[in-house]
């Protein structure tokens, strides 16, 4: 930070006119019509000048301000741009998250599903080829286990979702915290 510059009077000028015309006029008593008449003159000059000035930096205000305004409206409407492509990006890495979920849990329920199939193949079968020779019997509990497999899933989707969303959720808070550690170093 630059060291701060003692405030100058830009009005001494100014200061200086009100001075004397405050002494002129505790003394104005002992002035004469051409005396007062003059103080009159350099007065209404001085005051001339202070409207002209202040007009002028009315006008350069009012342009200042309006651009500031603009400015301030195209910063308003980048910042919804940039809210909107936030919102945009979190439903895109939502979908992302539940499309790497359900990828996994896929390849999870096939894999138990072939578990289920090879087990099925290998014990069950045999025991009901053997005691009942019934094939409806085994078709029924292939197709129960079929039947289970589309809850299984669901059910491991639901729990590789929600422990993506809690591990987002952590990242998030990290860098929440991260950035506001950095602010405070700023300062």
């Amino acid at each position: 930070m630059g060291r701060k510059r003692p405030k100058e009077n830009i009005y001494h000028k100014e200061k200086a006119h009100l001075e004397h015309t405050q002494e002129f006029l505790s003394s104005a008593q002992e002035a004469s019509p051409e005396e007062l008449m003059k103080e009159l003159k350099a007065t209404c000059k001085n005051f001339e000048e202070l409207l002209d000035q202040t007009v002028l930096i009315t006008r350069i205000s009012d342009r200042l301000q309006r651009k500031l305004d603009k400015t301030n409206d195209k910063l308003q409407q980048l910042n919804d741009q940039l809210n909107d492509k936030n919102i945009e990006l979190q439903n895109t890495i939502d979908d992302l998250i539940k499309a790497k979920a359900g990828r996994k849990a896929t390849s999870i329920v096939f894999i138990f599903a072939l578990i289920l199939f090879v087990f099925s193949e290998a014990l069950i079968d045999p025991y009901i080829d053997s005691n009942t020779k019934n094939i409806y019997l085994s078709l029924a509990i292939k197709g129960l286990i079929a039947m289970l497999i589309k809850p299984f899933e669901m059910l491991v989707e639901e729990g590789l979702l929600k422990s993506a969303r809690k591990k987002t959720l952590k990242e998030r808070k990290a860098l929440i915290n991260k950035e506001d550690h950095l602010e405070i170093e700023e300062k």
